[in-house]
């Protein structure tokens, strides 16, 4: 019965450091995942600021893509336009 017991507990020892590991995998996908989330809007918003137009496109891009409330604010403004963060950012 011991050697049941002991072969209980290494099962879910190892069930443990498995999901350690899938844990860390998971992080590390996600790091890179939002990595590749930030440059691609960051040459976006270069795009636009060197090119001096887009602008309207991109805040119809946003306004699509934007469904949180907060979130519609930080980019879009109040007015819907552009909040100032975004026209510092992609303004020439």
């Amino acid at each position: 019965m011991a050697d049941l017991d002991t072969l209980k507990q290494k099962r879910d020892q190892l069930n443990a450091r498995i999901q350690k590991a899938e844990a860390r995998m998971r992080a590390g996908q996600k790091k890179e995942d939002d990595r590749v989330k930030v440059l691609v809007g960051a040459a976006l918003l270069d795009q636009v600021k060197r090119e001096g137009d887009g602008y309207a496109e991109l805040i119809a891009l946003m306004d699509k893509f934007l469904a949180r409330p907060g979130e519609r604010t930080a980019v879009l403004g109040e007015n819907g336009q552009g909040s100032e963060a975004l026209r510092r950012l992609s303004k020439p």
